[in-house]
């Protein structure tokens, strides 16, 4: 029986240590988020890599420098989502963005995580979680989500909330950590100001 890479150990969810293979990846990452960051959006050069860049990007995607990520290989994302500047994604597993989705400046997306024990956290082992953010959700300014949520359809999060766990459909959440303030009626007019003060 072969034993796992820890490639396979990360994205199964699995404690894992970065070693020379990951590493390179990164490495390789680094270098991609070079070209996106010192071209605009649109720029068609900059579209063309990013294609090749991410695991899947719709059409209609919008992506603001100065954008970060672990990888890049492990980011979907629909038609129409807007990523605004200053966004990072800690893709060490599946992080999916669904469509027309808002992800405002400085938001941060990590499925990763280190060990609550110090004595395995020290020695660089890490452990996460995939990530889903359904169609048509808005994300506010300086918002963090945590490894392994899946926020539903149409939800709002709240400017500067951390999102530990799910978030269900058509509602606003936030706080530390985000709790769920009121359901977003289905013609979404109702308290559209108040939201909008919020993110």
């Amino acid at each position: 029986m072969f034993e796992k890479s820890n490639y396979e150990k990360m994205l199964e969810e699995e404690e894992y240590y970065p070693d020379q293979e990951l590493t390179e990846m990164a490495y390789m990452c680094s270098k991609g988020l070079i070209l996106i960051n010192s071209k605009p959006p649109r720029d068609p050069e900059r579209d063309r890599f990013l294609k090749s860049f991410f695991k899947n990007m719709g059409e209609r995607v919008t992506i603001k420098s100065n954008f970060a990520c672990d990888y890049g290989r492990h980011i979907s994302i629909g038609d129409g989502t807007i990523i605004n500047c200053n966004v990072t994604i800690l893709d060490t597993n599946y992080v999916t963005l669904g469509k027309d989705v808002f992800i405002a400046p400085g938001v941060v997306i990590s499925a990763a995580t280190h060990p609550l024990d110090a004595e395995r956290r020290v020695t660089r082992h890490f452990q996460s979680h995939p990530i889903v953010i359904r169609d048509r959700v808005w994300i506010g300014a300086n918002a963090t989500i945590l490894t392994g949520v899946t926020i539903g359809e149409n939800a709002v999060v709240a400017a500067g909330s951390v999102v530990t766990e799910d978030v269900p459909a058509n509602c606003l959440v936030g706080g530390v950590p985000a709790k769920v303030i009121k359901e977003i009626p289905a013609d979404g007019h109702e308290g559209d100001r108040g939201a909008a003060a919020l993110c």
